[in-house]
C-alpha cells in the first residue's frame, strides 16, 4: 500500500467536548499541555477539530521532545511510523488495533477518524483492553476528526484536548509564507513585511489552512499586495464566517450619535472605555464583560448595544441563537462552544445576542421543557460569562427578561442590566430630529414641539414609522412632507402603550428595583 500523506481537512470546526485540562492557549502552551497529557499516562486523547495537519505537526513536536515514536493512521494508509512505509494489512481497523500492542516502547498513536469505528463491540473493547495496558507507560492513542462521539464505555478513559483556533503569532507565519510565495510568482508587491501584522490580525479567527486559502485568493482578487488587502481579507473573512451560521459578522455603522436619549447607559459604556486604556489598566480598572438592556419593544434597545461598538471602535458579531439547535444531543452545546470560542478569537469585539430570551427561556421552564437543552446551553454560557478573558462584551437585548432563568441574571454575570423605557418628550423631539434628517429633510422647518407632545406614548420605532408614512401619504398627494401631514399620522397611529398598556406597566413594575433607567 502506497504511503499518501492524509490531505487536511481545510473547513473549520472549534472543538466540542469541554476538555478536562482544557483550553490550551495559542503557541507554546498548545504544545506543553499536550505533553503534558502524554507524560501523565493518559492511554486515551480525543482531539475534535478539522485541522488534521495541525494535529499532526503539535503531536511530531511533542514525540521529538519526548523522544517517543509518533504513528498515524487513516483508513486509506494504514498504521504506520512517522516518515516510515504503512504496516501491512493494517487499514482495516480492528487489524491496526492488534498491531498496537505489538510495537514496542513508548509511543503516541494518531488514529485519524477512528470515532466511527468505536460504536463496534469488538473494536471498542480491544480499545479499552489498550488503555488499560497503557496506564502504566507513556503510550497514548489519540483520537482526532471533525466531529466525535465517544461510547459511554470508553468516556471514562478518553480526555479531550482543546485545539484551539491559531493566534496571530502562528497566522504570522502563514502569511510570512503566503507572500513569500507571492513574490516568487511574480504578482505585484506594493507593500509587503509592513503588512505582516495588520493581515495576520484580519485572519484571527479562522482555521489555518483556510486562512491561507483566504489570503491567497484575496492577493489574486487585487491581483498584488498593497494596503488596501488587509480589508479586502476582513472582509472575506465576515462572509466565511456567516457560513457557518453561528456568529454573523455585522457592519459597525452605528454608534450613539444615531440614538435619541439614553443618557445613563451613555455615560456608563464612556466611563468603561477607559477601562480599554493603557492608563486605565494600569490604575487597576477591570475590562467590562457586558450589558444586558431590556425594555419596551421599538425603543432602540438593538441600535443601543450595536452602538457600543461603534463607540469603542470594536468589531461587531451578532450570535445566531436559533442555529445552535441541533436535533442531536451535545451537538447545540458544541456549536456555542464554538461560536464563543471564535468571539474571543476575533477579540475586541462586542457580541451582540438579540432578544436573548428566545434562545435560553426554557431554562426557566424546567428540564422537561425541552430535555433540559436550554439549561445546558445556559450553563455553557454562564462557565464561559465567568471564565472568559477580556476582550470579548457581551451586549444582550432582552423584550421579555422575566422568562430569562434567574441565574443568568444574578450580579456579576453582567455588569449592568439597563431598563430602556418609552421616550420622553424631549427624546421624542431629538428622534423626530433625527430621523427627518436621515430621509433628507432639514429639521428645522417642522415644529418639533407640537410633534413630540402629540406623539406622547410612543416607541421610538413608532415615531420612525410616523415620518414613513408621511413620506407615502406627502407623495402620494403631490405636497411635501410637513407638521400637518406628520400629525395625521400620529393621529391614526394607536401605539403599542395603548395596545400593550398592562404589560408595559408590569414591565416598569419590575425594573424599578431590578434594572437602572437606561435614561
Amino acid at each position: 500500500m502506497s504511503n499518501q500523506p492524509a490531505q487536511p481537512w481545510t473547513t473549520g470546526a472549534a472543538p466540542a467536548n469541554t476538555p478536562v485540562s482544557a483550553a490550551a492557549p495559542a503557541g507554546r502552551d498548545k504544545l506543553d499541555e499536550l505533553r503534558l497529557l502524554v507524560n501523565s499516562h493518559h492511554p486515551l486523547i480525543t482531539i475534535e477539530t478539522a485541522e488534521e495537519l495541525r494535529v499532526e505537526e503539535l503531536l511530531q513536536k511533542v514525540a521529538a521532545e519526548l523522544g517517543v515514536a509518533l504513528y498515524t493512521w487513516s483508513v486509506t494508509t494504514g498504521l504506520a511510523r512517522a516518515g516510515g512505509q504503512p504496516i501491512y494489512h493494517t487499514a482495516d481497523p480492528e487489524q491496526a488495533l492488534a498491531n498496537l500492542s505489538l510495537v514496542q516502547g513508548d509511543a503516541i498513536f494518531l488514529l485519524k477518524d477512528f470515532a466511527r469505528y468505536l460504536e463496534q463491540d469488538k473494536i471498542c473493547r480491544r480499545v479499552r483492553e489498550l488503555a488499560e495496558g497503557f496506564r502504566a507507560a507513556r503510550r497514548s492513542i489519540v483520537i482526532s476528526g471533525a466531529a466525535l462521539h465517544i461510547p459511554e464505555d470508553l468516556a471514562g478513559d478518553a480526555v479531550p484536548y482543546q485545539l484551539a483556533l491559531p493566534g496571530e503569532d502562528e497566522l504570522s507565519d502563514v502569511v510570512k509564507e503566503v507572500l513569500a510565495g507571492t513574490s516568487s510568482t511574480g504578482v505585484r508587491v506594493a507593500a509587503g513585511a509592513a503588512l505582516v501584522p495588520q493581515l495576520a490580525q484580519s485572519l484571527v479567527g479562522l482555521p489555518r489552512e483556510e486562512a491561507r486559502r483566504i489570503l491567497e485568493m484575496c492577493i489574486l482578487a487585487r491581483k498584488g499586495v498593497d494596503a488596501g488587502l488587509a480589508a479586502e481579507v476582513t472582509a472575506a473573512k465576515a462572509r466565511a464566517l456567516r457560513q457557518d451560521g453561528f456568529l454573523e459578522s455585522v457592519r459597525r455603522d452605528a454608534s450613539f450619535g444615531d440614538v435619541a436619549g439614553l443618557e445613563h447607559l451613555r455615560a456608563w459604556i464612556t466611563r468603561r472605555r477607559n477601562a480599554l486604556t493603557a492608563e486605565g489598566r494600569a490604575f487597576g480598572l477591570e475590562p467590562p464583560k457586558g450589558v444586558l438592556i431590556t425594555g419596551v419593544q421599538g425603543c432602540g434597545k438593538s441600535l443601543a448595544a450595536r452602538a457600543i461598538a461603534g463607540e469603542w471602535g470594536y468589531e461587531l458579531a451578532r450570535l445566531d441563537a436559533g442555529a445552535l439547535y441541533d436535533k442531536f444531543v451535545g451537538e447545540s452545546e458544541r456549536r456555542l462552544r464554538k461560536a464563543l470560542e471564535l468571539a474571543q478569537k476575533l477579540s475586541p469585539l462586542v457580541l451582540w445576542v438579540d432578544e436573548i430570551e428566545k434562545a435560553f427561556a426554557s431554562a426557566g421552564a424546567g428540564a422537561d421543557a425541552d430535555a433540559g437543552l436550554s439549561q445546558r446551553l445556559v450553563a455553557t454560557l454562564l462557565t464561559w460569562m465567568q471564565d472568559r478573558e477580556s476582550g470579548v462584551f457581551l451586549a444582550a437585548t432582552s423584550n421579555n427578561i422575566t422568562a430569562l432563568p434567574p441565574e443568568m441574571m444574578r450580579k456579576g454575570r453582567f455588569d449592568e442590566i439597563f431598563f430602556v423605557d418609552l421616550p420622553g418628550e424631549q427624546a421624542r423631539r431629538a428622534l423626530f430630529a433625527l430621523h427627518l434628517t436621515k430621509r433628507g429633510r432639514e429639521a428645522a422647518q417642522f415644529d418639533l414641539q407640537k410633534l413630540a407632545a402629540a406623539s406622547e406614548g410612543f416607541s421610538g420605532a413608532e415615531v420612525e414609522q410616523a415620518i414613513v408614512s408621511g413620506l407615502y401619504t406627502a407623495f402620494d398627494g403631490k405636497q411635501q412632507l410637513s407638521t400637518e401631514v406628520l400629525l395625521g399620522e400620529i393621529r391614526a397611529t394607536q401605539p403599542l402603550s395603548v395596545v400593550r398598556a398592562e404589560e408595559i406597566q408590569s414591565l416598569r413594575d419590575w425594573a424599578k428595583s431590578r434594572a437602572v433607567p437606561a435614561d
